[in-house]
């Protein structure tokens, strides 16, 4: 493309935000170019997790449409694990059909990749935006090596440490108490192989979150999903305390060690890993979420920080899909005023805030605060453990714990009133 061209719309990153964003603008007849750093779509995207999909149901159902999902999740498990044992809580749910389901990314972003190019915008590997191009205070397109790109939009959906948001001034230098990192393996194993596993069906699936000895204290989790011939597991930890953490043990051993765990082991026997990876995760919430844009310029994705840890549920893809719907949308609205910069800005603005995104980001705006607490990592699990192995005890004298007994040494013992104060916390997430 010669530098004389001007698009409607520069999308900088090929991943969901960024994919979504341009099929919404591109099926409204705007002309859309896609740059992406890797050798393809989903190239950087080596592993995957769960998507919702009820909350994107609407809004990305044309584009979702046949998309290539591993399994769905009809059973859910969190894990407290300690030294020697671990508290299981699985919830199976038959009649969950399609309201979640596994992905592996380097498959679903080629996938949805295709579904932008046959609305006919232009995806391109293996191009770096490498600066903006201003025209005073409005951005005009981005530099690719020598060649300058220029359009009346450019859409930021390179994820979580955005060149482009930070060269625009929108996000500060990356921080470490913003992010967590997380360590991410995908195991092959055969179907049948996993669907005994997990006591599952074919085409279902099920999640583990583990939480406790598992990190050794500091704040995070480990997850382990289903795939429809392979299992992704890892660890993910906030990369502030990772990186004050006086141990002599790496992350990385951590995550071998959660494969050797008694409870881990003997479901991913016999298979091979195929991928490793590490990236960064925005987690600050609602306070992490930057200004949407500014004239000529709209941030979309992990980029705008639209990441939500519940402490159940990591989510980001339903949350990067939508915002880059929206943005799309507001693109596409906006023709008729010759996508005008304040106004495709405002309706963009105007859209996500009225949407589950901004008002699940508003509604757990505490929750990271709650989650950085590392009691949660450490004492609350060991203790929950060592309580339900005196719970289920028989001694050589025939005696077991009373039910009365055993409920007061949860309350006194295991919470405490600090416990009850935590409790109290994690109730107003």
């Amino acid at each position: 493309m010669s530098g004389g061209d001007e698009l409607d719309v520069i999308v900088v990153g090929a991943g969901l935000a960024g994919l979504a964003c341009a099929f919404e603008a591109a099926r409204a007849g705007l002309s859309v170019a896609v740059l992406e750093r890797g050798d393809a779509a989903g190239a950087k995207n080596v592993s995957g997790g769960r998507l919702y999909l009820e909350p994107v149901a609407e809004l990305c159902g044309d584009l979702l449409a046949n998309a290539p999902f591993e399994r769905t999740v009809v059973s859910d498990s969190i894990v407290l694990t300690g030294a020697a044992g671990s508290l299981s809580v699985r919830l199976d749910q038959q009649g969950e059909q399609g309201r979640s389901v596994t992905v592996l990314r380097a498959k679903l972003d080629q996938h949805l990749a295709e579904q932008v190019i046959a609305r006919g915008a232009m995806v391109l590997p293996q191009q770096r935006a490498e600066a903006l191009i201003r025209d005073g205070e409005r951005v005009v397109g981005v530099k690719v090596g020598s060649e300058e790109l220029r359009a009346k939009m450019v859409v930021a959906a390179d994820g979580a440490l955005s060149f482009i948001a930070r060269e625009a001034g929108l996000v500060s230098e990356a921080e470490p108490a913003a992010y967590a990192v997380g360590i991410k393996e995908v195991i092959e194993l055969p179907p049948k192989t996993i669907e005994e596993r997990f006591n599952v069906g074919g085409g279902q699936g099920a999640s583990r979150l583990y939480l406790g000895e598992v990190t050794r204290g500091l704040p995070g989790g480990a997850f382990l999903y289903t795939n429809q011939g392979s299992l992704s597991l890892g660890l993910v930890f906030q990369l502030a305390t990772l990186q004050r953490w006086e141990s002599e043990t790496m992350a990385w051993e951590l995550v071998e060690a959660f494969k050797a765990r008694h409870d881990v082991a003997p479901l991913i026997a016999g298979g091979k890993t195929i991928e490793y990876a590490a990236h960064l995760i925005p987690e600050r919430g609602l306070a992490g979420v930057p200004p949407l844009g500014l004239p000529g310029l709209l941030v979309v994705g992990d980029a705008a920080g639209l990441v939500l840890n519940t402490g159940t549920a990591l989510r980001g893809m339903d949350l990067a899909l939508a915002s880059g719907a929206l943005a799309g949308q507001s693109l596409a609205e906006s023709q008729e005023r010759g996508l005008d910069p304040a106004v495709c800005l405002e309706r963009y603005r105007q859209k996500l805030d009225a949407s589950f995104v901004m008002r699940q980001l508003r509604l757990h705006r505490r929750t990271p605060e709650v989650l950085a607490l590392g009691r949660l990592y450490e004492r609350y699990p060991r203790l929950i453990v060592e309580w339900a192995r005196e719970l289920f005890r028989v001694n050589a004298a025939g005696e077991s714990l009373p039910a009365k007994q055993a409920f007061r040494r949860l309350r006194k013992d295991v919470l405490g009133l600090r416990g009850l104060r935590d409790l109290w916390k994690l109730s107003r997430m």
